[in-house]
């Protein structure tokens, strides 16, 4: 692992404090850190345990079930952790998280979320559960993201009305998920629907927003924390306010979200920062740089992307090399698991994770369900496999899990749940 010293070598102390506007930062500034550790960390993670194991046991009934259940669970956690031992969790609005793809603790969402997990793995009756969808609600967009996998359908016709959406959301709710995360486009376009769904969906399922922050504003953060929302994933792809314009097409894309950030942040919200980590961006400056702006936001993770060449990528020089997957794992394991970065958000790196033990969509952990309701293994794959609206959910399921995934060696279809 890349020590402090050596990765933030020659880098000025936060010198991107001279990008934001005065104001914004005070505000930012007056909010403490979301992230917790050392003893209060250790307490946290004890009171897990032990209502992990409750669980177990009430669902299985007998102790050595049980007990041999929850030791594949912590074996599974530590292959995707390549062994590391967490330091922090996120507190937000009372509950802690350890990455934004699970509910947060204490919670009914995680008590599925686990039981789910467990049942999964018990190898005398295995059971089909998915954790999340990655719901595209809208082809509307007012950005021209240079990156963007939705590109061919933006700004067409609607194709899903409001009771589409709710139907599809009902049914993969049936089959155990614990957390939706809602895109699009821009899903704000949709922003009655969105409350709607918020105000039908059942119990025990958090929802999560992936937004650009355009007209994120506080009457909307109000609203929404109001009828429930959990979250919000935040795309910024640069800490230089110019770059990240450009790479969005929007001169004010910047200072969008960063107002996202701050109304999130007042309202209890969990934030996220989505990086798509381009060749041109991967450097170790940028790199410090950008975890340094979003300490200073004072988000709780920061998601890490790949570009594939999809949608507007389509048939471009995107894929990144060995040096730079480098680069990208050493920013992961430093930011995650070297004390000298405990106060800042937690690195959420799905490529590392997917190296090592396979790609957690494709019915694994996740599925993407397209602005036609047409179901994905992932955003990037672009291959419609069944309709969320006309096929059976969990038939569809157990044979994308057969499929496996082609990026990844060790996909579900080769991978041991």
């Amino acid at each position: 692992m890349q020590t402090a010293a050596a990765f933030e070598k020659s880098i000025p102390r936060s010198p991107s404090k001279k990008f934001l506007p005065s104001n914004d930062t005070n505000k930012l500034h007056s909010t403490p850190t979301s992230m917790v550790y050392g003893m209060h960390k250790k307490m946290i993670k004890a009171c897990i345990r032990i209502n992990i194991v409750i669980l177990a046991l009430y669902i299985f009934k007998h102790p050595g079930r049980a007990l041999k259940s929850v030791k594949t669970l912590n074996r599974l956690r530590d292959n995707l952790r390549d062994n590391h031992t967490i330091l922090k969790y996120a507190r937000v609005n009372g509950k802690y998280y350890f990455t934004f793809n699970a509910p947060g603790w204490p919670s009914k969402a995680f008590n599925k979320y686990i039981s789910n997990n467990l049942t999964k793995l018990d190898p005398v009756s295995p059971h089909l559960t998915l954790d999340t969808i990655l719901f595209g609600i809208t082809k509307k967009c007012g950005y021209q993201c240079e990156h963007c996998f939705e590109w061919d359908v933006l700004n067409k016709t609607e194709t899903l009305t409001r009771e589409n959406l709710l139907s599809v959301i009902h049914a993969f709710q049936n089959v155990g998920i614990t957390q939706i995360q809602l895109s699009g486009g821009e899903p704000l376009n949709r922003f009655d629907d969105i409350i709607h769904i918020l105000q039908n969906i059942k119990k025990g399922t958090e929802v999560w927003l992936y937004t650009s922050g355009y007209h994120f504003t506080e009457e909307r953060t109000s609203l929404l924390k109001r009828e429930g929302l959990t979250g919000i994933t935040v795309s910024l792809d640069h800490w230089i306010p110019e770059l990240h314009n450009a790479f969005r097409g929007k001169k004010d894309a910047f200072e969008w979200a960063e107002k996202a950030v701050v109304n999130a942040r007042k309202q209890n919200l969990v934030v996220c920062l989505s990086l798509c980590a381009t060749k041109e961006f991967i450097s170790g400056n940028n790199l410090v740089q950008y975890a340094e702006l979003a300490k200073q936001w004072g988000v709780s993770f920061i998601q890490v992307l790949e570009p594939r060449a999809v949608g507007h990528y389509a048939d471009k020089d995107i894929y990144l090399n060995e040096t730079h997957f480098s680069a990208l794992e050493n920013f992961y394991t430093s930011y995650n698991y070297d004390k000298a970065y405990i106060k800042y958000p937690a690195i959420v790196y799905h490529g590392f994770y997917s190296r090592r033990i396979g790609c957690g969509g494709g019915g694994k952990h996740y599925v993407y369900i397209d602005t036609d309701g047409d179901v994905h293994n992932c955003p990037f794959c672009q291959r419609k496999i069944f309709s969320a609206l006309h096929d059976p959910i969990e038939k569809n399921i157990q044979l994308m899990m057969m499929g496996g995934c082609g990026t990844y060696i060790n996909s579900s279809k080769n991978t041991k749940q």
